[in-house]
């Protein structure tokens, strides 16, 4: 079922939601445990590969997207900063109240990530937040608007029930497909609301309003209080991904959403996400250009047929 520019790549699945040997009833992730987990560091690429390709990605196709899921909310969203991140003024206001912080067990080790619904029951982030190192993540949880909300809310917690990602991404790397989807089947997005999806859409001229949860540089971050950062588009060096401006949110900020309009709608559309940087200290992050395949990922993912399935 590709779409994609290789014609051996194809979405695979984690299957059924692995607890990691985890027993029935216990909470993994404890308050203890949430303070302890390492934010996922945010990949560099070589200084060496910028020579590779200087010029942005260019649309494959028609632009397209999914309607936004509104939760009744106030919305809110900032319209200038002071050219870095800053915290977000009120997490549980849309479109922020779809982000989150997202924690996981990758390879023996406890992370943390960001992440944001696209869809009543599907997560958007980072491949590398899904996948790592030959494996699946495990331990999947995610907390909208952290640490805003109290462990009493409806929606303080919801555990994943499995995961997908391009092999694009699993078996070769391919930073234009470091993103995944994590599918809840308890809906969360309901309550909190989602993201549109866009994909194909001209970077010219663009504001994009990056969310997450940075723990470096220290200070200003901290990794416990959502940032945003408003940018516009960079040449990239690897091919299939963009450039974020005045974005300096390094580890921890990894699978959080670039936030943008759409034919003159608010920000309310995810068409990106953080997924590398050249060096510590930048202020320009990158992450794919999102192209049809975003949207055959998100069909593939809900396809209950598909979510069995079990391959790497």
């Amino acid at each position: 079922m590709s779409t994609s520019r290789e014609n051996d790549n194809y979405v695979v699945g984690s299957g059924p939601a692995d607890t990691a040997g985890i027993e029935a009833g216990e909470e993994y992730w404890t308050p203890e445990r949430r303070a302890a987990a390492l934010p996922v560091p945010l990949p560099q690429e070589p200084a060496a590969a910028q020579a590779r390709q200087t010029t942005q990605p260019k649309p494959s196709g028609k632009a397209g997207h999914t309607p936004a899921g509104h939760n009744g909310t106030a919305r809110a969203q900032r319209d200038s900063g002071n050219g870095d991140a800053d915290p977000v003024l009120n997490p549980l206001a849309y479109p922020y109240t779809t982000c989150g912080k997202l924690f996981f067990t990758q390879n023996g080790g406890n992370f943390a990530g960001s992440a944001a619904f696209i869809a009543p029951n599907v997560l958007l982030t980072a491949g590398h937040c899904v996948f790592g190192n030959g494996n699946w993540s495990t331990n999947l949880a995610f907390f909208p608007s952290y640490p805003s909300r109290a462990n009493t809310d409806p929606a303080f917690r919801f555990d994943y029930n499995s995961v997908a990602a391009w092999t694009a991404w699993t078996q070769r790397g391919d930073r234009a497909f470091d993103y995944g989807m994590v599918w809840f089947d308890s809906a969360p997005g309901n309550r909190v609301g989602w993201l549109g999806l866009l994909w194909n859409a001209a970077t010219a001229g663009r504001l994009w309003d990056a969310v997450g949860y940075p723990a470096t540089p220290s200070p200003p971050f901290d990794g416990n209080k959502m940032d945003e950062a408003l940018g516009m588009v960079q040449t990239s060096s690897t091919p299939g991904t963009i450039g974020l401006s005045n974005d300096n949110m390094e580890h921890g900020s990894s699978g959080g959403p670039w936030i943008t309009d759409f034919n003159g709608s608010a920000r309310q559309y995810a068409n990106g996400l953080q997924s590398f940087h050249i060096n510590d200290g930048d202020t320009v992050e990158y992450g794919p250009y999102f192209t049809q395949d975003v949207k055959g990922l998100l069909d593939w993912i809900s396809d209950p047929a598909h979510r069995s399935l079990v391959r790497a």
